[in-house]
């Protein structure tokens, strides 16, 4: 056998193994056991260009660490017209951390994707723990999704937004929080978590009391609704009840369900029963993981349900958008 062919064999083998080894962790209640196939890309401070992500800031953030995140796909050029992928991320992280969703949802390709940020009351600061001004941030993306679109290509009529935990309750929490801002949208991925005001969420009961008023605004948008497993209680968070799965040698995600009693997240939040009250005629489509990671990386991996996504983003893209915008009140 000559060097070349050895070679080839020695790579086809990895390969192989690699995906042996994935296609076991696929039924394993700990998602993480899977190994990534994608890296978020670094956010830097260089001028827009194909495969980087980028800060911008808007001139009235000029000075303040108030900034969204842009990335451009692989394959852009100019004068080519991309969909456009808008992410708001969960608590505990900010536009210049790398928890996000976006680059796993579309492999860096195809997509425009912009991560925007939580403004602060004091209009200095990108939050990583709940809404601050609520009015700005709702502003920022008004204002920042149309002038994407006019800079970089972007179909203002192929908007998606996306989010996780906190950037999930976003998708409806200020992506419907009024009539104009709930225009700019084709589609949402609300990504664990849910704007169905079963908790407070951060939120001053005012606020929280309009969960079914925004929902409405949602009319015909196509949503894409998924969430881990929990446990029945919700006294097991994550770490608990990763924790007990290796106390236990749980090695399968069916045998994890039956010994910690789990179920999806949007049984025990209710996420079912709040739209079939509040807006049963909407275009859900509802995926529960089988896994109890509430984790944004589960996107960095190789899954049905990674694949599933990014099928149903496909056929959304290719159908006709609602013939009637969402309600403007």
């Amino acid at each position: 056998m000559n060097r070349s062919n050895l070679t080839i064999l020695v790579l086809l083998s990895a390969v192989l193994s690699t995906w042996a080894a994935n296609l076991r962790a696929e039924n394993h209640p700990d998602v993480l056991t899977i190994a990534p196939d994608l890296e978020n890309p670094a956010i830097t401070a260089d001028a827009p260009a194909p495969g980087k992500m980028v800060l911008q800031f808007l001139p009235a953030y000029a000075g303040a660490e108030v900034a969204h995140a842009l990335y451009l796909p692989t394959d852009w050029a100019p004068g080519k017209r991309f969909p456009v992928l808008i992410e708001y991320c969960g608590n505990g992280s900010q536009v210049r951390d790398g928890n996000r969703l976006g680059y796993g949802i579309t492999g860096g390709k195809g997509f425009i994707w912009a991560v925007l940020p939580f403004v602060s009351q004091d209009h200095k600061r990108d939050l990583d723990l709940w809404w601050g001004d609520i009015a700005a941030t709702v502003a920022y993306a008004k204002e920042v999704v149309p002038a994407l679109c006019r800079q970089w290509g972007g179909d203002p009529k192929q908007v998606i937004l996306v989010g996780h935990s906190r950037g999930a309750i976003a998708c409806n929490y200020i992506g419907l929080h009024d009539g104009e801002i709930a225009k700019l949208w084709r589609a949402m991925i609300p990504f664990s978590h849910y704007d169905d005001g079963h908790e407070a969420w951060g939120m001053a009961p005012a606020e929280r009391n309009l969960a079914p008023e925004r929902l409405r605004r949602l009319g015909s948008i196509p949503q894409f609704i998924c969430g881990e497993h929990t446990s029945k209680s919700r006294r097991y968070g994550e770490a608990r009840l990763l924790a007990a799965i290796k106390e236990k040698n749980l090695a399968t995600f069916n045998a994890a369900k039956k010994e910690l009693g789990l179920v999806p997240l949007t049984e025990a939040e209710g996420t079912r029963q709040f739209i079939a009250k509040h807006h049963p005629g909407g275009n859900y489509t509802i995926v529960d993981l089988p896994c109890v990671n509430h984790t944004a990386k589960f996107m960095l991996r190789d899954t049905p349900t990674r694949q599933q996504l990014r099928e149903w983003l496909q056929n959304v893209l290719r159908s006709a958008p609602a013939k009637e915008p969402p309600p403007t009140k």
